[in-house]
């Protein structure tokens, strides 16, 4: 069933962005095994969703030096952030959007879209999967993943504020399930101690 949105959830995030960076913790060594497992080419053409404060960004641009990426997320603060901490002139390959994916188009569409740390915040998960999909390149790859175990997140979640108190991160089985429903062929369901990571793939 459908839960709708927390309208408190946007300004929680919103009064956290200038803070995020000190109170989060992203293991740069899994954050960068689930980039590799992106197997990203120099032409890509990358979305992030829910980018916060652009967590993955310098992941992407490790590779992505000749295709461009698009970081979205619905907290202005948190754009206000990344522009920032990656400033154009020396990022002209990454652009940042404020947007809601739920009302969030692009025509040119995407060889890569992730969702790093953000998916459990989604009130409509399945629905978000089959926008993102609808969104892929043939060939193309949607990731839902998190450097963190499942029971880990869930936990943080269930302590914090009741803004995010019911966000909850579902089983990699129910995700994949998600991507399979929105015609995505799935290639990797990880849901251990260490991370959660599951990739579908859109036909060629």
């Amino acid at each position: 069933m459908t839960r709708p949105a927390n309208p408190r959830q946007k300004d929680f995030f919103d009064g956290l962005a200038r803070r995020w960076d000190s109170v989060t913790r992203h293991d740069p060594a899994k954050v960068g095994e689930i980039a590799d497992s992106l197997e990203l080419s120099p032409s890509h053409r990358v979305l992030d969703v829910g980018t916060g404060t652009g967590v993955m960004v310098p992941f992407y641009e490790r590779t992505v030096t000749q295709g461009s990426i698009v970081a979205i997320d619905y907290s202005e603060n948190m754009i206000e952030v990344c522009r920032e901490k990656f400033p154009a002139p020396k990022h002209p390959h990454t652009e940042f959007r404020v947007a809601d994916l739920y009302g969030f188009d692009d025509p040119d569409g995407f060889d890569r879209i992730v969702c790093y740390s953000c998916f459990p915040h989604f009130p409509d998960q399945p629905e978000a999967i089959s926008r993102l999909s609808r969104m892929l390149r043939p060939n193309g790859k949607l990731a839902v993943a998190h450097s963190s175990s499942r029971d880990t997140i869930n936990r943080v979640h269930t302590e914090a504020g009741e803004e995010v108190c019911m966000d909850f991160l579902p089983p990699a089985t129910e995700t994949a399930s998600m991507m399979t429903a929105a015609g995505l062929a799935v290639e990797k369901a990880r849901d251990d101690a260490e991370m959660y990571l599951v990739i579908g793939r859109r036909a060629r």
